[in-house]
């Protein structure tokens, strides 16, 4: 699927998640108890936005590029693989 950056993100419903003291996220469908994911870097922070709020791609991308001082192109690349795969593991939503 191709995000752009207008898509509003959210956590499937079914979804849990837990922050850990080391930036880490640990995540796990509900409905498939057999696998936890465990996502770490800016992916871990892009999965803390979305959760915290509904949240535009765009302005996602925005605050993560501020806030480490990436370039945005290179979050953009980052975030398309990463959602795509979140996405096609239905942990996320487009709202």
């Amino acid at each position: 699927m191709e995000f752009t950056f207008e898509n509003n993100m959210q956590i499937a419903p079914e979804v849990v998640s837990r922050n850990s003291n080391d930036g880490t996220v640990i995540v796990m469908k509900m409905t498939d108890d057999n696998f936890f994911y465990k996502i770490n870097g800016v992916a871990a922070e892009m999965w803390m936005k979305i959760s915290a709020q509904n949240s535009n791609l765009g302005e996602v991308i925005k605050e993560i590029s501020t806030e480490y001082n990436i370039p945005e192109d290179q979050i953009k690349k980052d975030a398309q693989e990463f959602l795509n795969k979140a996405y096609e593991l239905k942990l996320i939503q487009i709202i």
